[in-house]
């Protein structure tokens, strides 16, 4: 039970956080509205693999922490502002234009995804934080048991939301370019996470 808890915990946030308009996302958007469905896909798996190291690298560093001090007081406080910091920056953020981040280098679709996910590192802050306010919550426990299936559950969620973007674009022939809808829907949901975490500190 709590392998399968800490598997779809991890897969759900991985889930939602991929949501927000970016280089990694936008080039699969790119790629599928230009017809190269199956590069999309594998573009999808390579981002997948590198969320899957550099997630490695992150809940390591959390863990660490975590386990070597004192974090008992004030580590509801760390995970609360961080989710508060995540939500207000993905609300605010703008969404960009597909056409700035094409790729210039012509490579199949695994290598693609590799070569723009690993300049994108931003996955390590963010699952410093986002696991801090798991753990603050008892939603999730890092342990040497659960340590790679947190992992996996974050790959995975990473892979679903978009090879699920390359169905939607390749179904009903959408861009979401310039769509600032779903910055803000998860934004808001980062926020009212980090507001929930300092109520139950009152």
């Amino acid at each position: 039970m709590v392998i399968i808890q800490t598997f779809l915990v991890a897969f759900f946030f991985s889930y939602i956080g991929s949501i927000p308009p970016g280089t990694i996302n936008i080039s699969v958007i790119q790629l599928t509205l230009n017809g190269k469905v199956r590069e999309a896909i594998y573009f999808a798996l390579a981002a997948a693999l590198v969320e899957f190291f550099y997630a490695t690298f992150a809940v390591g560093i959390q863990f660490f922490f975590v386990s070597k001090l004192d974090f008992t007081l004030h580590f509801k406080i760390v995970a609360a502002s961080a989710m508060l910091v995540l939500g207000i920056i993905n609300f605010f953020s703008k969404s960009r234009n597909a056409s700035s981040s094409k790729p210039k280098i012509l490579m199949n679709g695994f290598k693609k995804g590799v070569v723009v996910s690993i300049f994108n590192p931003l996955a390590i802050p963010f699952w410093v934080a986002v696991t801090a306010y798991l753990e603050s919550q008892a939603w999730v426990a890092i342990n040497k048991q659960t340590f790679w299936i947190y992992i996996a559950g974050i790959s995975t969620g990473t892979f679903l939301l978009l090879t699920t973007l390359v169905f939607i674009v390749s179904k009903f022939k959408i861009s979401l370019r310039d769509n600032m809808v779903v910055n803000k829907v998860t934004g808001l949901i980062f926020i009212g996470l980090g507001i929930y975490t300092f109520l139950t500190l009152l």
